[in-house]
């Protein structure tokens, strides 16, 4: 069985991330200063925190929270969404795979509905036994486990007895938590929303270019070889 992420891993959603916190800074009641697309994904690349992220925005320390509720207000919505783009070599992954062994999209998107209409227009729906989605409340203090924790949450609520020998193939060091947490192999792709350095950092169990270049590991002779 495989567990496969979305934004960063599927999708190419830097474009989308990048516009939404550009429109949400500039917004009258906000205030803020955009730093130049490159210099925000170094940061966010290396898991900069927000704070410090707005605080290179020159954004007045009082109007963090309002950037973060609007950020994850906008970052979902539809003409948002249109600015994503399926990454190179997933359709030829997913059209190999989906075939060999059931695939469950996992990610903590919010919008059920803007997610589901996204896929159908994509044309990658189909490639999908499951989809499970869900964010977390935002903690009043930085909690490292809170991603892992709540995305592992999604698939435990889902199988009350999850398989014990899967795969799980992200591009962060959450996804690296969600498959330790259930003893799963799992693969980090490069070009997401991590540096390698950090994805190194995390131990996956193997770092890939992209889905395409995991499919040698995979089949023939791989974990689904029929």
């Amino acid at each position: 069985m495989l567990f496969l992420d979305l934004d960063g891993t599927l999708l190419d959603a830097r474009a989308r991330y990048y516009a939404t916190y550009v429109e949400t800074l500039r917004a009258e009641d906000i205030g803020g200063l955009p730093i130049p697309e490159r210099e925000f994904w170094f940061h966010r690349s290396e898991a900069k925190p927000w704070d410090e992220l707005l605080k290179m925005s020159r954004l007045f320390p009082t109007k963090y929270e309002a950037f973060k509720d609007r950020f994850e207000e906008r970052l979902e919505a539809p003409e948002m969404l249109l600015l994503d783009r399926v990454r190179s070599g997933s359709l030829t992954f997913l059209g190999k795979v989906y075939t060999k062994t059931p695939i469950v999209l996992v990610t903590l998107r919010r919008d059920g509905i803007a997610l589901e209409n996204q896929l159908a227009e994509l044309k990658i729906r189909s490639y999908f036994a499951e989809v499970l989605f869900g964010a977390p409340k935002r903690p009043r203090r930085p909690n490292k486990d809170l991603r892992w924790r709540h995305k592992a949450g999604l698939i435990r609520a889902r199988y009350k007895m999850p398989p014990t020998d899967a795969l799980l193939i992200g591009d962060t060091e959450t996804d690296v938590g969600v498959a330790r947490s259930f003893a799963w192999e799992v693969f980090l792709v490069e070009g997401g929303h991590r540096s390698k350095r950090r994805q190194i950092k995390a131990e996956p169990d193997r770092i890939v270019a992209d889905l395409s270049a995991s499919l040698k590991h995979l089949l023939p002779g791989g974990r689904w070889q029929r």
